[in-house]
């Protein structure tokens, strides 16, 4: 965001720092990227009716983490139902007592969604990586189809082409 800067005489606005339309949706843009980038996008933004998160630009329903801890601030500070309250949120009691409870055992960290899928490739047990490395040393013309077939006819188990390709790309030297 810029700043605005004066005229020597203070009384007028330099042209060059008028926010326009366009900038601010630039700007938009921006942040969404970064949310997205940084796994703190809500992407059920829509339902969110707090009115706080409808005006202004401090409140944003797209930033998952703010709204869960307004959330949590709001419940402890008013005298309306928790229902009520998270459904203003765009959240069930169910997921309000969840994150709570998260809040509750780790702080602010916990608001952070984590990374859903898995963290490794979990069908490629060290064994088949020797496997990968033996034949490709047996066969070093081998692609990945060819691979996947090899285990496939010989261990039995179904490897995807690009685990395979994954693979082989890390073991590569650089």
């Amino acid at each position: 965001m810029r700043y605005m800067k004066f005229s020597p005489n203070l009384k007028t606005i330099h042209r060059s720092c008028i926010k326009t339309k366009k900038e601010t949706e630039v700007k938009s843009l921006d942040k969404i990227e970064i949310l997205i980038s940084n796994g703190t996008y809500n992407k059920r933004y829509t339902t969110v009716k707090k009115a706080k998160f409808s005006v202004g630009e401090f409140y944003d329903p797209m930033d998952i983490v703010q709204v869960k801890y307004e959330m949590l601030r709001e419940v402890q500070e008013s005298d309306m139902s928790i229902g009520n309250i998270v459904s203003e949120f765009g959240f069930s009691r169910t997921a309000y007592y969840n994150i709570k409870e998260s809040y509750d055992k780790n702080g602010m960290s916990s608001l952070i969604p984590e990374k859903t899928g898995p963290r490794h490739p979990h069908k490629l047990t060290s064994q088949l990586q020797n496997f990968i490395d033996e034949y490709t040393v047996a066969h070093p013309k081998a692609s990945a189809s060819e691979i996947t077939a090899a285990i496939h006819g010989e261990r039995g188990v179904s490897i995807s082409k690009r685990t395979i390709e994954r693979y082989i790309s890390k073991k590569k030297p650089n």
